[in-house]
């Protein structure tokens, strides 16, 4: 694959990086401090056995933990770390930096909340987050809730919860960056720093990225009815596909009163070309060459820790928090008679507290979880009226032990009220139970609904598409249980997890976009739908310089009134990763995703390939060699990846292509 040098403007975005790198470079640091192994010349002996892990206490539906560290010079984006998480997929539309969304046991991503440190960040607009906008190096953790988590979130969260956890100034100082380079001339970098200073603690921390996205695509091959369509010619390249994007984080706490205040902005923002779908025949195969759009996001938060006023616990917590989004989208070519210049603005404002009250009771030790939620959206746009929500929430919940650290009880109901729609009870019910503290079971049963977002009940008449204000809320009813098992040591292995985990969701008045006439769309209610399916997680380690992981996730969904299958989810999603090497040191790492062919209209009779893609990367720790080049550095990984190395077509919507095989190299440094 031909490599073009980096543009000019790359290159001068991405120079300051350069130059902060090679300043913290320069700074003398202390001599390799060797201490001298106490346990030198002890002979050592090999002893196998059983050694028990810990479950650690989660809530009634599945749960899961994604740490960003694991992925340590891979180069890997939150997309790419979510689609590897059981129960999760991810559809792309586009390569790097292009909107990517989650679906979480087949939900669509409207039906899915994202939050940020605990606030919701999904769009008033669309109701769906774009992955791509978030920046891994800025981020802790990834922390995600299969199953309904209405009662703590309210509208949207049908299909489960993912909550995005940022970098804060708490542990041992530390500055981190990242740099790369690779295929279709896309760079980028970034770096943070940590730490405190006098009774405050901060964190810091920029990304940047930058890419011409040209690259060369297959045309899709479409299955209708066992007929094979084919597109002339069969091959394009990407055009007006170049993009900008730069996020920022800032974290300040400090010790106020009994508890801690943080104050926490997270900001992001991008510009770049909008090929849109490559639906037509020719060279172009039908893309714009001159539509733009520009995005900028923000969002914070000032939230105090510390312990409840009632004096019955002290988990207790109050945020005030805002989420503002500008969209701008300019497109000379789609306007019947003149250009669209469309200029959005978005904004939520609220307040939202925690409790969770500790108390006994018959000789039973309870702990009840309250919430509240307040917030408000407004929405102003150049090409429809300004509109107003005011959204109202709040749950009641009890644990109780029924046998005291082995089986807990749990109960709970939500009341949530959003805009002019009818107020709504959601009630939540789970059974945990502990037979080992390396073994847990769990089952739970839940409602939640969706209340549709601006765009699916405003959009204006465009002739072509437009929305629909009489839309009802969608509702859903969901069950699923399943087991969490986890040992340290079982002979020659260690860190054995495994998670098996059954679901099934009932949806009605399921909100969809369908032909309304020969020429219009719009979202109309389509009445029940049924998912149904399992996830299977497994991870294990052979010493230390082995570890496999595999997940694999089963959805079979289909609207009750037809029988038809749903489209955009295929049945089968398996992910699998091997690790080889000291992770401190080197690693080499491969993973192979197989996903199924997935169906591009209901019923399935036209459908896209099934793909199996293959990624390979190799890193290696320079801080860690006998004669390392730098003295002060606590990690310089040098790393180098190769995605889709079977150069594999790969579609998740029908005209939206993703790259074939690409190569990216470049560096992580940990002072």
């Amino acid at each position: 694959m031909a490599q073009s040098r980096p543009s000019r403007r790359a290159r001068a975005a991405l120079v300051p990086l350069l130059v902060v790198c090679l300043a913290l470079e320069a700074v003398p640091g202390r001599a390799d401090e060797r201490e001298r192994d106490p346990f030198a010349g002890v002979e050592e002996i090999t002893a196998w056995g059983v050694q028990t892990g810990f479950v650690p206490t989660l809530e009634g539906a599945n749960t899961s933990r994604i740490d960003l560290e694991d992925f340590v010079a891979e180069n890997k984006s939150l997309a790419d770390a979510l689609s590897e998480a059981g129960g999760v997929s991810v559809r792309r539309f586009g390569g790097v930096a292009d909107r990517a969304e989650l679906s979480i046991r087949g939900a669509t991503p409207s039906q899915s909340v994202v939050t940020i440190d605990g606030i919701r960040a999904n769009s008033v607009l669309t109701g769906g987050l774009d992955l791509s906008q978030s920046c891994t190096p800025l981020l802790e953790s990834v922390e995600i809730t299969r199953g309904a988590g209405a009662l703590s979130e309210g509208s949207g969260a049908i299909g489960g919860v993912v909550n995005l956890v940022t970098r804060t100034g708490a542990g041992e100082p530390r500055t981190e960056g990242h740099f790369s380079g690779g295929a279709f001339d896309t760079w980028s970098g970034s770096l943070l720093h940590a730490g405190a200073w006098k009774d405050l603690e901060y964190a810091a921390g920029y990304c940047g990225l930058s890419t011409e996205g040209d690259f060369r695509f297959a045309r899709p091959v479409l299955k209708s009815d066992g007929v094979i369509t084919r597109f002339q010619p069969d091959t394009a390249t990407r055009i007006n596909n170049e993009r900008v994007l730069h996020n920022a984080n800032l974290s300040i706490g400090r010790a106020l009163g009994r508890g801690r205040l943080r104050v926490m902005d997270v900001a992001s923002y991008s510009s770049g070309g909008e090929p849109g779908l490559d639906s037509g025949d020719g060279p172009t195969a039908g893309q714009l060459r001159r539509a733009h759009s520009r995005n900028l996001s923000n969002l914070v938060q000032a939230r105090w820790d510390g312990p409840s006023p009632t004096g019955l616990g002290d988990d207790f917590s109050v945020a005030l928090f805002n989420r503002f989004q500008r969209a701008r989208f300019i497109s000379p070519e789609l306007g019947l008679t003149e250009s669209i210049d469309l200029d959005t603005r978005l904004s939520t404002t609220g307040l939202r507290t925690r409790d969770r009250w500790q108390h006994g009771l018959l000789g039973r030790e309870l702990a009840t979880n309250l919430g509240f939620d307040l917030s408000g959206d407004a929405i102003r746009s150049n090409d429809r009226n300004g509109r107003d929500r005011f959204n109202l929430g709040g749950f009641l919940g009890e644990e109780i032990p029924l046998v005291p650290e082995r089986l807990v009880l749990m109960g709970g109901a939500r009341l949530d009220w959003t805009g002019d729609f009818d107020p709504k009870l959601l009630p939540d019910v789970a059974l945990v139970a502990t037979p080992a503290r390396w073994l847990r079971l769990k089952a739970q049963y839940a409602g939640s609904y969706r209340a549709p977002t601006f765009d699916e009940l405003y959009h204006p008449d465009r002739g072509f598409i437009r929305g629909n204000p009489a839309l009802r809320p969608e509702e859903a009813w969901s069950v699923n249980g399943g087991v969490e098992l986890s040992l340290e040591k079982l002979g020659p292995f260690s860190a054995l997890r495994l998670e098996l985990a059954g679901f099934h969701r009932d949806i009605d008045e399921s909100i969809t976009w369908i032909l309304i006439s020969p020429r219009t769309i719009a979202p109309v209610n389509t009445g029940p739908a049924r998912t149904t399916g399992f996830e299977l997680g497994f991870s294990i380690d052979l010493t230390r310089l082995l570890r496999f992981s595999l997940n694999h996730t089963f959805i079979d969904s289909e609207r009750r009134s037809t029988g038809e299958k749903l489209p955009g989810q295929a049945p089968n999603d398996t992910f699998a990763r091997l690790r080889v090497g000291p992770e401190d040191q080197w690693k080499l790492v491969g993973e192979l995703h197989r996903v199924d062919a997935i169906p591009v209209s209901e019923g399935g009779s036209r459908e896209l390939p099934a793909r199996l893609v293959s990624n390979l990367s190799a890193s290696v720790n320079l801080a860690k060699l006998r004669f390392r080049p730098f003295a002060r550095p606590r990690a310089f990984w040098l790393f180098f990846e190769l995605n889709n190395l079977t150069d594999e077509a790969v579609r998740d919507s029908i005209s939206f292509p993703q790259p074939g095989r690409y190569a990216t190299a470049g560096f992580d440094f940990r002072w």
